[in-house]
């Protein structure tokens, strides 16, 4: 029988393993500061004052819809959007903002014009399948509500 020779610490697989996995850690967290890092939070804003003040002009918007008792349906469909209010306005235009849930760089904005039949429509960029906060609006008034592709909705002040 010939003596087991013993083989230096780095040709053996285990030392190795061991190593591997903090490194592995390590380098994990590396990326995960770079991505910190590089990418902005686009939920945190440096503004927050300035935006909580406007808060009240938002709400005056829709104390004055709600006043005119003013209400319209949305429907989206084949790349068009067609609005109808329940009643008339003296606004050819209205701008819609349809607000990605999870990024504001996602975020949709379309000026909607009267058309021959006294309802509003516009063409429609390709929308992600999640549920949109919208926003019709002109400088006196605001409707909203939550919008989920497929479906009709009903946009009413307060909401």
């Amino acid at each position: 029988m010939h003596p087991a020779t013993a083989r230096p610490w780095y040709r053996e697989p285990w030392p190795w393993f061991l190593i591997a996995l903090p490194l592995i850690a390590v380098l994990a967290s590396v990326y995960t500061i770079y991505l910190a890092s590089r990418t902005p939070d686009s939920l945190v804003t440096d503004h927050y004052y300035k935006k909580g003040l406007a808060v009240g002009g938002d709400i005056q918007r829709e104390r004055h819809a709600q006043a005119l008792r003013l209400s319209g349906q949305i429907s989206i469909a084949s790349g068009r959007i067609e609005l109808r209010l329940n009643q008339r306005i003296a606004q050819d235009t209205l701008h819609l903002m349809l607000r990605h849930p999870l990024s504001q760089q996602k975020d949709v904005q379309i000026d909607l014009h009267r058309n021959a039949s006294g309802d509003y429509s516009a063409f429609s960029p390709p929308l992600e399948a999640v549920r949109y906060r919208v926003h019709l609006e002109t400088a006196d008034w605001r409707l909203a509500g939550v919008w989920v592709p497929g479906t009709t909705l009903t946009l009413e002040p307060g909401v």
